[in-house]
């Protein structure tokens, strides 16, 4: 009978964190270059990880956005494969949100803070406001290069683990350069949440959470019948 309390409690924690991770989606959605997480259903699918470890594994969509144009020069998209590697004090972090600004040392910052890293290494540094970034990468001063932007990838058979849905970690064994980058200057790579399949999987999660309401119920009901109909026996 106590099956029937843990098959309940699992849907209701899966759909809780099916909500919890539908919310995050819905409140990134305009969120450039966020990636759609995934949660909770994928748990209950799993049937060679233990149901706590797979409820709390985080996956992400990694589907491309749609590319916005912005008109801003330091606004940047990767168009197609790879991330921008960023500097986060002493660790590298990848990501594809390409809103950046020039800090007051010329460095290209993420709003979070984080420096655009340069093929080669280090932080990419500019010293004038007027530049051009060509599809490879390379930033122009008129004819002259200041630096070369790095787009990198996780090698085949190696993942890139999300920190969240727009920053992502790849360690540094499984990580390469992208041979031949393309990258849009002015322009964004927007979310791709979609809020119509968030609102659909925030309403199957309702429903399962209902559904473990329910068996919650069942198992009332079931043990008041057993110690009524016990209780008469004993009489």
């Amino acid at each position: 009978m106590s099956g029937l309390i843990d098959t309940a409690t699992m849907i209701m924690r899966a759909s809780s964190q099916r909500i919890d991770v539908a919310a995050i989606n819905v409140a990134n959605v305009s969120t450039s270059g966020f990636k759609r997480q995934l949660r909770g259903a994928d748990a209950m699918a799993s049937a060679t990880a233990p149901f706590d470890a797979a409820l709390a594994r985080v996956r992400v969509d990694l589907a491309a956005g749609k590319l916005m144009d912005t008109g801003r020069p330091l606004d940047l998209a990767i168009n197609g494969d790879g991330y921008f590697q960023l500097r986060a004090g002493d660790r590298l972090v990848y990501s594809r949100q390409g809103g950046f600004a020039l800090a007051a040392d010329g460095r290209v910052l993420t709003p979070q803070g984080y420096a655009l890293q340069q093929v080669g290494g280090g932080d990419l540094v500019l010293d004038t406001a007027t530049f051009k970034v060509a599809g490879d990468g390379t930033v122009l001063d008129g004819d002259r290069a200041l630096g070369r932007i790095t787009v990198m990838r996780a090698r085949e058979g190696s993942d890139a683990e999300a920190i969240d849905g727009a920053l992502f970690a790849i360690r540094d064994d499984a990580v390469e350069d992208v041979a031949a980058p393309s990258l849009r200057q002015g322009a964004l790579e927007a979310s791709n949440v979609l809020l119509g399949d968030e609102m659909i999987s925030m309403m199957g999660a309702l429903r399962g959470a209902e559904t473990g309401a329910r068996l919650v119920q069942v198992y009332d009901d079931l043990m008041g019948k057993a110690i009524s109909t016990f209780g008469q026996v004993g009489r």
